[in-house]
Order: C-alpha cells, then sequence, then structure tokens
C-alpha cells in the first residue's frame, strides 16, 4: 500500500440529481434554496443540467441537477419518476434555521423547524421530485 495517503484522498462530494422536470428543479435550487450555479451544459443529445456550489466559495460540496431524455444512451425508467421513498434525502446545516424557515414560508411548503431529541433543529421540504431536503441547525445559539 502506498504510504503517501494524501495523494489518494477523496478530495469533495458532488451529490447528482436526475429530475424528471429540470426547470422545476433549476428554480427550485437556485431560486428557493439560492444555490449558485458555476457551470451549465447540454450535450446536444438528451442530457442537459447545471452544477451548483452549496456553501462559500471555495466550498467542496456540489449538486449536479441534470435531466435525462429518454432517448439518451444513458436513461433509466427511474429519471422520470418522483421518488416514492425517503431512503435518501439531502441535508444542509445551516447557522440559522429560523432564517430559513421565514424564507421559505411565502415561496415553498415547508415543515417546522421540529427539535429533534439529539437537540438538534430540523426543517422538511421537498424538491419539487419528492426528495426530501432537510435544512438544520445544530443547536440554536
Amino acid at each position: 500500500m502506498d504510504n503517501d495517503s494524501t495523494r489518494h484522498n477523496l478530495l469533495s462530494l458532488k451529490t447528482a440529481i436526475r429530475t424528471k422536470n429540470f426547470e422545476a428543479s433549476k428554480i427550485f435550487y437556485t431560486q428557493i434554496l439560492n444555490l449558485e450555479i458555476i457551470q451549465e451544459y447540454d450535450d446536444g443529445n438528451g442530457s442537459k443540467g447545471v452544477i451548483l456550489r452549496f456553501g462559500p466559495e471555495g466550498s467542496n460540496a456540489l449538486f449536479e441537477i441534470s435531466e435525462i431524455k429518454d432517448y439518451h444512451d444513458y436513461y433509466q425508467e427511474a429519471f422520470s419518476k418522483n421518488l416514492e421513498n425517503d431512503k435518501t434525502d439531502i441535508q444542509l446545516r445551516t447557522n440559522d434555521v429560523d432564517y430559513w424557515a421565514t424564507r421559505l414560508k411565502a415561496k415553498w411548503t415547508a415543515r417546522g423547524p421540529v427539535l429533534r431529541p439529539w437537540g438538534s433543529y430540523y426543517l422538511y421540504l421537498r424538491d419539487p421530485d419528492g426528495l426530501q431536503i432537510i435544512i438544520y441547525q445544530e443547536k440554536k445559539g
């Protein structure tokens, strides 16, 4: 095994979300959650998307929202369906969950903030495809 562990570190996280309604998802993630578009692409053959940054400049947490049409080589039937379970959700940490609850009140349906038994506050919402998004604050200061 190589002793140079830094050469083999995993360096960042990008979560890819294949959406059935690209425009609605793009609006949700950019205008509702206020994520910044750092790259857009369209292969001209049924696949397009955006790469979004979560967090401040230099953050290594990214979302990719993409649409893949049924005639594209990579297409899977699941890309055209709403999510039918909560096996996976996206959890986004904030320093001010009350800000997000107020911000979302007029723009999107959300539940909470809810105090969880371990002391964190969770705000629950769903993206246009039904994916559960949780905005949470570890403890209110």
